[in-house]
């Protein structure tokens, strides 16, 4: 986990940095609102497709053939299968191309002619676009490398994909016109990148890549059936997003802010959920088809303890000082103080279901590693009717953050829904004292987070220096530090972990490259 999790870490780092020079040049009005827009329609596609429904029912067929019948057997199986998948996204792409306007002003409602983010929104989008046929084939091709155990190379596209945008800003925005133009294109550079990444690590592990004519057998067939819960699942579970960025969108600028608050929300969702997720699920798939049940349920259980032990804090610390960390990392520019401060409310209501979201992750291998994606498409039907029903009145109650909030609580009712149909199934088997553990370690967490609270009043001089950003990211740093070693001493003077148990699991690692 924590190999993938250290990729990750690098490349949400980077994306501070990517993300500050976009703030800069773009800041939380139309033009943020149009950059938002663009990047979201092809990320939809890749969350659907890519890290979505296509590996959740891939990665346990392309296992199984692993363990049951060799590499040959399983490589070929990948070959067909990327095959058609090639021949689909070329076709959605093409279709989104020609229709790109009413599927910006479907995923962007407030968005108009009159205002201009509407054109500029489908010139925009009709080049990044391009990007979900490359990032689709990265997930299919990481999705191979990871079932052999397999995951930094993977892990590593996502960094080329913030160096790619950061030597384009640095270099090229400052000599263009517009902006906007380099940030699209850039689009489409770090996709090329990021799949000669993951091809070259294919190339290295032997496995064999040339395409195959493309046919419905009876494995596509049998992919197709499972990837299409999936597909429901994780379409519903986007409309989420959809939902709330296209409600924010009515507000020039609420786009932005959602935009922005979500890059350092992703942070512990990246580094923790996206790293639980992609270790888990080819973790349980082998010991389930090794008939060790057992292990399985222990595997979960131990990334949960562990996953919650790092998003905890985290979630505590975007919840009492969003507006020092909005601040600190992006004003300056046409990013303005009062742009953090609205950012910050829209960071506060997305940390609240932090935490949801890596349950979320770590307990969908559970059923997927079954080859069930049905039972995790009907939780999410009720987690979009929540945030659906929820997202308008909390809007007109709170503005962009009230979109936020909705997507917050909706995310807590898929964790418990996951957690009563696992647990129905016997799969859930909590460590002794796991309740006890827990206890302390939000305990640890609450007080942690009252320590940096009051540090931050004191340093808010340093932190919320206009114009200073370096003085800034110093005084944040320091700060977080501080925060990280309160924690820990917190969680050990609780006895949640031992200082050795804290060792071993950082010390955990993936095996490849």
């Amino acid at each position: 986990m924590f190999t993938v999790g250290g990729f990750t870490l690098m490349s949400r780092i980077l994306g501070f940095v990517r993300d500050k020079l976009i703030g800069n040049y773009l800041g939380a009005g139309a033009a943020g609102d149009v950059w938002a827009a663009a990047f979201f329609i092809p990320n939809l596609f890749r969350r659907i497709f890519g890290e979505g429904a296509f590996n959740a029912a891939f990665v346990p067929m392309y296992s199984r053939r692993l363990e049951e019948d060799g590499e040959e057997t399983a490589d070929l199986f990948a070959r067909r299968v990327i095959t058609v998948m090639t021949l689909l996204l070329i076709g959605i792409f093409a279709l989104c191309f020609v229709f790109m306007e009413p599927v910006v002003k479907l995923t962007n409602l407030g968005f108009t002619h009159e205002d201009g983010r509407l054109d500029a929104g489908v010139a925009a989008a009709r080049v990044t676009i391009v990007y979900l046929i490359f990032i689709c084939l990265v997930a299919a091709l990481s999705g191979i490398l990871n079932s052999r155990r397999i995951f930094g190379a993977p892990a590593f596209a996502y960094v080329a994909l913030n160096i790619v945008f950061i030597v384009a800003l640095i270099v090229f925005a400052p000599r263009a016109e517009d902006p906007l133009v380099v940030l699209t294109w850039s689009v489409v550079a770090a996709g090329i990148v990021q799949l000669a990444i993951v091809a070259y690590a294919c190339k290295r592990a032997g496995i064999r890549l040339s395409p195959r004519r493309p046919a419905i057998d009876e494995d596509v067939r049998r992919l197709g059936s499972l990837m299409a819960p999936g597909l429901v699942s994780a379409g519903i579970q986007q409309i989420n997003l959809i939902v709330g960025g296209t409600v924010a969108s009515l507000v020039v600028g609420g786009r932005s802010l959602i935009y922005y608050a979500d890059r350092i929300n992703q942070l512990p969702l990246g580094i923790i959920g996206m790293a639980a997720g992609v270790v888990l699920l080819p973790e349980i798939t082998r010991n389930l088809r090794g008939g060790d049940e057992s292990g399985a349920r222990r595997s979960m259980a131990r990334g949960l303890e562990m996953s919650m032990l790092l998003t905890l804090p985290a979630m505590v610390a975007m919840i009492v000082i969003p507006r020092e960390i909005m601040f600190a990392i992006f004003q300056g520019g046409e990013f303005a103080g009062k742009d953090a401060l609205a950012a910050g409310a829209v960071l506060q209501a997305f940390a609240i279901g932090t935490p949801a979201y890596v349950i979320a992750r770590v307990l969908q291998p559970g059923y997927f590693a079954r080859e069930d994606t049905r039972t995790p498409m009907n939780f999410t039907i009720a987690t979009a009717v929540t945030n659906i029903l929820l997202c308008w009145p909390l809007f007109i109650w709170l503005g962009p953050a009230g979109c936020a909030l909705a997507t917050s609580i909706a995310g807590w009712v898929n964790v418990v829904l996951l957690w009563i149909g696992l647990g129905r199934l016997g799969f859930l088997e909590m460590s002794p004292g796991f309740s006890g553990r827990m206890a302390r370690m939000l305990l640890s967490a609450v007080l942690m987070g009252a320590a940096v609270w009051g540090l931050a009043r004191l340093g808010s001089t340093w932190i919320l220096a206009d114009g200073q950003f370096f003085l800034r990211m110093i005084a944040l740093t320091i700060l977080v530090a501080i925060g990280v070693v309160a924690y820990f001493a917190f969680v050990f003077a609780l006895r949640v972990f031992s200082v050795s148990e804290v060792k071993n699991v950082l010390r955990r690692k993936g095996t490849g490259t």
